[in-house]
């Protein structure tokens, strides 16, 4: 991640989110939902299990609600095949109602958003997010999980940078016309938004407990915003964040998955460390060799083995070719990270991501 090199290519598809829990068996709400283990621990297990390189995206701080806000969750629907949460927040400004749906083999999904007016609501949301009290601030659940990972990988810990409201605004589409309709209003809650993260980094370096890097969780930043606005909300609390974490001498990681080149070019203006997951067209835009030429040398890359093409529909050799054809691209000079474009799914064969491991041991030395 630092950009070095390293005694061998780091191994490390994306098994996040479906193959830990499709390991522990049983509906995947028992993880989810009931913490039954929590995800982050089925995730540890997966990469011990695998002989993979862990990379987690599943360390969070500590930090208390606001106060007078206080949350509530429900069942309020289920079926053999579905449960449905309904998710309350109350606070003094007025409340806000989502729902999250919990499938049988799937990660959750969240089926109604809070925001429906952001006009009328979007007080209600400051009162959520920025008026936390960040002395309060503490990492020992993030010590816990990385504990508990111990040598097998690194933990992420997950900051979530500023973006129009798709993954808060009911339906999706109006956090598009709220940039048009609403764009001053927007801008200024933005700007609130990354001042708040600042304030939210030096809390976090201001702990005894060093995070292994912070991770940057902007899933679709590119696909579900045009490049425009990522440079007018996204790019400057990157610019910050990443700076602020440099001095501190923490790493720091950026996933975007779907396109994704024009945000390598601007991160590469930062002092991000690493960016993945690099994903190939159609779900993607990226060309392993193009970017490493380009920008190999400003950022260490994680990816890009295709998660259908190649990890789900292939077989080993299958795998093997391709992930020879990624490390004779990504090693030379170091900075490189066998990853996969993105999540790998539920019924990936456990063969393929075993082979990963052994390419990278046989033919992914220094």
């Amino acid at each position: 991640m630092s950009g070095g090199i390293p005694d061998r290519v780091p191994a490390s598809p994306d098994t996040n989110w479906m193959i830990p829990a499709k390991q522990i068996g049983g509906p995947f709400w028992k993880v989810y939902r009931k913490n039954n283990p929590p995800i982050w621990k089925a995730y540890n297990d997966c990469v011990k299990r695998f002989g993979i390189d862990g990379f987690s995206h599943h360390g969070f701080y500590d930090l208390p609600a606001t106060a007078n806000v206080s949350c509530e969750t429900k069942l309020v629907f289920q079926t053999e095949e579905r449960q449905v949460v309904g998710n309350w927040t109350r606070t003094r400004l007025g409340d806000l109602y989502a729902e999250t749906t919990f499938l049988c083999g799937e990660p959750p999904t969240d089926t109604r958003k809070p925001i429906t007016d952001f006009v009328a609501q979007h007080e209600i949301l400051r009162e959520i997010m920025f008026h936390r009290d960040l002395s309060q601030l503490r990492l020992e659940t993030y010590a816990k999980v990385q504990q508990d990972m111990g040598e097998s990988g690194v933990v992420g810990l997950c900051i979530y940078l500023p973006t129009i409201l798709f993954m808060q605004r009911e339906p999706a589409e109006g956090a598009m016309y709220d940039y048009y309709d609403h764009h001053d209003l927007l801008a200024d809650f933005v700007a609130e938004w990354t001042d708040y993260l600042e304030r939210l980094a030096h809390a976090v370096v201001a702990q005894p407990i060093k995070p292994d890097f912070v991770f940057f969780p902007n899933s679709g930043m590119l696909t579900m915003q045009s490049l425009e606005i990522v440079k007018e909300f996204s790019l400057p609390a990157l610019r910050k964040l990443t700076r602020i974490f440099q001095q501190a001498g923490i790493l720091t990681s950026l996933h975007c998955c779907g396109r994704e080149r024009a945000i390598v070019e601007l991160a590469a203006q930062t002092d991000l460390n690493c960016i993945d997951p690099l994903e190939i067209a159609p779900m993607g835009d990226c060309d392993l060799a193009e970017i490493k030429s380009a920008f190999g040398r400003k950022l260490a890359l994680k990816g890009n083995l295709h998660t259908t093409e190649v990890m789900l529909r292939m077989d080993p050799a299958g795998v093997e070719k391709e992930a020879r054809k990624c490390l004779a691209i990504g090693m030379p000079g170091g900075g490189f990270i066998l990853g996969t474009g993105d999540q790998c799914g539920r019924d990936t064969h456990e063969a393929n991501i075993v082979k990963m491991v052994e390419v990278c041991e046989k033919y992914g030395r220094y």
